[in-house]
């Protein structure tokens, strides 16, 4: 019996907008299934832009926020883990990002700014270049790959026809956060089920017992499926936490 649920946010629970909103349906079907089981996000988004989706979720157990590299309490907002980047990587990374025309945020940034305008801190979780082209992000990816110890993973981005680059520790992907909320909730990670669309929910499909990639997800993810639901234009969330949790009739 599965007792953990970790939904991605972006394309998975909402649409993949800014603005994006649960469905109805998906906010009622939590409300029934969270007394049996722990319901927990695990976004690429910061607090600031994940806080009042999560509220609206009515999530109360621990939540992944800022790509894994910190783990929230959704009611107090209290930190319960993190992991950063250290100076050196930060520097690394920055100079490629200053390399192009792109948009950078950092940490909890609501606003982005070219690479060469950021102050960067001793110490940061999360970097995002944002967005960017098909051909840069293959580019870009590249570069990065060369900085020992850090995690680049291509998102499918709000702007059609690009994508996002998460820049974290390599020990703060979801998987690491998810070992971490596993061990706050005290849940093996063969009874946990993950649902994500995006590249940066592989790390999660590292460990979860069941893996449900969305139809609108990449090609890379759904490849390690368990199973592909509808799109999330097509409730597909409400549909799999429906039939797993309410009906019991979900299979592989």
């Amino acid at each position: 019996m599965y007792k953990a649920v970790i939904l991605d946010l972006d394309g998975t629970t909402i649409p993949n907008k800014k603005d994006g909103r649960p469905s109805p349906r998906v906010i009622e079907i939590i409300k029934k299934i969270k007394n049996q089981v722990f319901v927990s996000a695990a976004t690429g988004r910061g607090i600031g832009l994940a806080g009042h989706i999560i509220k609206e979720l009515g999530l109360t157990a621990p939540c992944i926020v800022n790509g894994g590299t910190r783990i929230i309490d959704p009611i107090t907002e209290k930190i319960l883990w993190e992991k950063s980047m250290d100076k050196a990587q930060i520097e690394k990374v920055m100079e490629i990002a200053e390399e192009y025309q792109y948009n950078v945020f950092i940490g909890d940034d609501t606003e982005g700014s070219l690479a060469k305008y950021k102050i960067t801190k001793k110490d940061e979780r999360i970097i995002y270049i944002e967005p960017v082209t098909e051909e840069d992000t293959k580019i870009i990816l590249q570069k990065l790959s060369s900085i020992p110890d850090i995690s680049a993973h291509k998102i499918i981005s709000w702007t059609l026809g690009h994508f996002d680059i998460h820049i974290t520790h390599s020990e703060a992907t979801k998987r690491h956060s998810m070992e971490v909320l596993l061990e706050l909730l005290g849940v093996h990670k063969d009874e946990v089920v993950a649902v994500g669309d995006s590249n940066n929910d592989l790390p999660l499909f590292e460990l979860a017992g069941y893996k449900v990639a969305m139809a609108n997800g990449s090609e890379e993810l759904k490849a390690k499926a368990d199973l592909i639901a509808p799109s999330v234009d097509e409730d597909g969330l409400a549909y799999v936490l429906e039939k797993l949790f309410l009906e019991g009739k979900l299979s592989k």
